[in-house]
């Protein structure tokens, strides 16, 4: 019983599963920036935190989390890479927890010189997965997001 079920339950996920596909594209379509950006010494998420940092001023870390909808440890591993690298500097409280981050003049300037590698990565995507990609995604983002509240 048990082996028919986990069965059934495999096939049911290599052909319906939304989540295994989603979680599919997301990685394929972040290699494809992360490769865009790897000569600039930047990852996709490194560029989404300095893209969330230029839009304000002092932000907190679960504050770029919740932008980014990503695990607050991993902002944290980011932080800490992109602040030794002089794109964002961190204030902290007395207790040493990081309670704000912007975004430096290096920074500014990493963002700067992303811009030409982030349209061509885009523009790939773009041309695979058609004109509507990113309304679909959006219209799918909000949906699921409505439901959670």
């Amino acid at each position: 019983m048990q082996q028919t079920k986990a069965a059934s339950l495999s096939v049911n996920m290599k052909e319906q599963c939304l989540g295994n596909r989603i979680g599919r594209l997301h990685r394929v379509v972040a290699r494809q920036f992360d490769q865009a950006m790897r000569p600039l010494g930047l990852s996709l998420p490194q560029l989404e935190v300095l893209a969330v940092l230029m839009m304000g001023t002092v932000v907190a870390p679960s504050t770029i989390a919740e932008a980014l909808a990503i695990e607050r440890s991993t902002i944290s591993r980011n932080i800490a890479i992109m602040e030794r690298n002089g794109w964002i500097k961190t204030d902290s409280s007395p207790s040493g927890r990081t309670t704000g981050v912007s975004i430096t003049s290096r920074g500014v300037d990493m963002l700067a010189s992303a811009d030409a590698a982030w349209a061509n990565a885009q523009q790939q995507v773009m041309k695979l997965l058609g004109p509507d990609a990113v309304g679909t995604l959006d219209t799918w983002l909000e949906n699921l997001a409505a439901q959670g509240e």
